[in-house]
């Protein structure tokens, strides 16, 4: 158990320290090598391979299951997320955290990565993300982070009763019925690659809620007719391509996986991304699906073109859209209806994975 915390932009007072733990974010210009450690999923990192993991949550699980924490003395984050509360919370309440480690190893991939765990996860994260938001901007970042400490044990220990967090939960299963009814349709077309396709009926009834894509670390919201954490509860490690039926033809989103962004030594890694230098930023490129977009381009009858990021951050992609989707059919910078029908936008992109 590290005895203290601090938060990066707090303006409360930073604790002195013998060996500093700078966890989920990237250090600041205090780290002392050799003498600090991080415990960071974030590109770049100098987190030991011994600790290694897909979040920075579960990185600080397998540093307090192996470290003897007596001489370590202070815990840093620089800003507030998810899987930023849940790694310092690991740290500093470690017995309990690893008494509970899914639960709270799931909800940090249910924020960060768009992941799909199971109800006492969802319950955590929920509850987390509402608290979150509700008190940013009004208390000091460091207040919230205690605030959220007390909220772990509270939302693991007990049924909820915030109608924010059962209607999120409500929204993600009603999303997973509609895959597992074939109303959303899934088509697997290679190891790494699965067509979803979304009914001119549901489109019909809420165009936004079959486009939309929610933001980084967003609540579950009834807001989407296919939340991404349904997605990648089947097709976590594939790349999938979102089609949306209507009378006119097709709206089209290509999303990567949600962990892309980060150092994930655990998950397949999708081609095409390339460190850009600065931190958690890529340039994108991958000559098959360049290859792919060029024949659709050239297929193309409706008015708008096929359009592929070539700078990606996690809250950066496209113009008009966003992480993790990395390639749309797109007029004027909006999502806009192609002529080509999913099995022919299969065929072409398939060749690239």
């Amino acid at each position: 158990m590290i005895p203290n915390f601090y938060i990066i932009g707090s303006e409360t007072k930073r604790p002195p320290s013998k060996k500093t733990i700078f966890t989920d974010g990237a250090p600041d210009d205090t780290f002392r090598e050799g003498v600090d450690i991080e415990l960071s999923h974030w590109i770049p990192n100098q987190t030991p391979e011994l600790y290694k993991a897909d979040t920075s949550t579960e990185i600080c699980m397998n540093f307090v299951a192996t470290e003897s924490s007596k001489e370590w003395d202070l815990a840093i984050n620089n800003h507030l997320d998810v899987d930023g509360i849940l790694s310092v919370f690991t740290l500093v309440h470690s017995e309990f955290a690893l008494e509970h480690r899914h639960t709270i190893i799931g909800a940090a991939e249910i924020g960060d990565f768009w992941g799909y765990s199971e109800r006492p996860s969802q319950i955590l994260f929920q509850g987390l993300t509402k608290l979150m938001f509700d008190l940013k901007g009004k208390e000091d970042i460091r207040e919230i982070y205690a605030v959220c400490f007390e909220k772990v044990f509270e939302l693991i220990n007990e049924e909820p009763s915030d109608v924010v967090v059962l209607d999120g939960l409500n929204a993600l299963q009603k999303s997973l019925n509609r895959v597992k009814s074939g109303e959303i349709q899934r088509h697997i077309v290679s190891d790494h690659f699965v067509n979803y396709q979304i009914p001119k009926e549901l489109a019909e009834l809420d165009i936004e809620k079959a486009i939309k894509i929610p933001r980084f670390n967003d609540l579950l919201q009834d807001n989407m007719w296919l939340i991404p954490s349904v997605r990648n509860h089947y097709d976590r490690e594939k790349v999938q391509l979102v089609s949306v039926e209507t009378p006119e033809g097709w709206f089209y989103d290509l999303w990567y996986p949600g962990y892309m962004w980060a150092d994930t030594p655990d998950s397949w890694r999708a081609p095409g991304f390339e460190f850009s230098g600065s931190t958690n930023a890529y340039y994108y490129g991958h000559e098959p699906l360049n290859n792919a977009i060029v024949e659709l381009n050239d297929l193309e009858k409706a008015k708008g073109q096929w359009i592929l990021a070539k700078q990606l951050s996690p809250f950066q992609s496209i113009k008009g859209r966003d992480f993790p989707v990395i390639l749309s059919f797109l007029h004027e910078d909006k999502p806009a209806v192609s002529s080509i029908s999913p099995k022919d936008v299969t065929s072409k992109l398939s060749k690239a994975f």
